[in-house]
């Protein structure tokens, strides 16, 4: 968030403040560059904590050794994301990026689970939480041969399919494509869909944290913004559909799925602390679209009770505001918009100042947030159930 906002030249509070004016360049430089690392290593590496954290928990239920599990979980997945290429051969050490990164969550978390398994049914079982001496040590490795070699051979098997077989030309580049025929075109029916198939792959864990936004280039955009530059106003574009506008106006609040709208929906409604605590801390850098914290903290990837919403809600939110704007009531929004802009800020902005584009736009947040209500409250009563059933587990460990 602060890099996007504060420290990208066609971030908002960059060209509102005239950073790039005042701040000497070595220290814009240093800063970007601290802060880009910080932003590649969290993201890139997000795999590996995801693989380690899936093996330890499943083998921890079968009272396996979880933190070996867990250590095997990030040599697999390593060994997949490794590049087998030639300079694999020149000592060079290059890995598969998307592999390790928050694109690929899904393909870490069935990972993990399957070592957790491999554990399950060739590991010993035991408390390995009370091992401390040397030799107890020295026998738990041994206890974790079995299952430590035999992933490894699977991942090797694995590794093969994926890098020298078709299945990694069917991945590479599948969600960009979606984006680009999603929201670079001129018809609604493909901006639904491409939308839906966006916020699906997000859902999954398969999502861009850099592709929060929409594509708002190409023909029809420069068509729509010569236009509106050329005439003064933004009614009577020749494409007042165009995917990328109407998306990122209307669809975007928070980034793919209206986590903004969620967010709000929670602080308002629910009466669980970790739930609300983790809506507090992330509200902020949600409002200015990097919604990956919200996304993972809450959790809304792989919970099926939060698809329903983000699935839906996005496509409601573009056929409103395609229907208002076929009716003439607010124009069409082809400005380009600075990032880090909240979302519920950007339709007026990209309207060039339209009051009205802006009353609808807070209408529509205001819908979201009393349509997020519900799915809050049954995620409200699911938590406490859990929390009553571990309290009982608890004390029934303690007798």
């Amino acid at each position: 968030m602060i890099y996007r906002a504060f420290l990208s030249q066609n971030g908002l509070f960059y060209n509102i403040a005239y950073l790039g004016d005042w701040v000497p360049d070595w220290l814009m430089r240093d800063l970007q560059a601290a802060f880009i690392g910080v932003s590649r290593i969290t993201f890139n590496l997000f795999g590996i904590l995801v693989v380690y954290a899936a093996a330890k928990y499943t083998a921890r239920i079968y009272h396996r050794d979880s933190q070996l599990a867990g250590a095997t979980g990030i040599i697999v997945l390593l060994l997949i994301a490794f590049r087998y290429d030639h300079a694999a051969f020149d000592h060079a050490i290059g890995f598969n990026w998307r592999l390790l990164s928050t694109q690929s969550m899904l393909i870490a978390l069935i990972v993990g689970y399957a070592i957790g398994q491999v554990y399950r049914w060739l590991g010993v079982e035991r408390n390995f939480q009370k091992t401390r001496q040397i030799i107890s040590v020295r026998d738990r490795s041994f206890y974790a041969m079995k299952p430590l070699v035999t992933s490894i051979i699977l991942a090797i098997i694995f590794t093969y399919i994926l890098n020298f077989g078709l299945l990694s030309k069917v991945l590479r580049g599948v969600y960009s494509q979606m984006v680009t025929v999603g929201q670079n075109n001129q018809g609604i029916w493909l901006t639904i869909a491409g939308t839906a198939l966006i916020t699906l792959f997000d859902w999954l864990g398969l999502g861009s944290v850099a592709n929060s936004g929409a594509v708002l280039s190409g023909g029809p955009f420069a068509s729509n913004l010569s236009y509106a530059l050329q005439h003064g106003s933004a009614w009577n574009i020749p494409h007042p559909f165009f995917g990328g506008s109407l998306y990122n106006s209307f669809a975007n609040f928070g980034g793919n799925g209206l986590i903004l709208a969620l967010t709000v929906a929670i602080i308002i409604t629910s009466r669980t602390k970790g739930q609300h605590q983790i809506a507090r801390w992330t509200l902020v850098p949600t409002l200015f679209n990097s919604e990956y914290a919200a996304m993972v903290g809450f959790p809304i990837i792989m919970n099926p009770l939060y698809l329903l919403p983000i699935q839906l809600l996005p496509i409601m939110n573009i056929i409103i505001a395609a229907g208002a704007i076929a009716l003439h009531i607010i124009p069409p929004t082809p400005y380009p918009v600075l990032m880090g802009t909240p979302g519920p800020l950007i339709s007026f902005v990209a309207s060039n100042g339209n009051w009205w584009v802006l009353v609808f736009t807070l209408a529509l947040f205001v819908l979201d947030v009393w349509c997020f209500i519900p799915f809050v409250k049954i995620i409200d009563h699911f938590d406490q159930e859990l929390s009553l059933d571990s309290s009982e587990v608890d004390y029934y460990a303690k007798k």
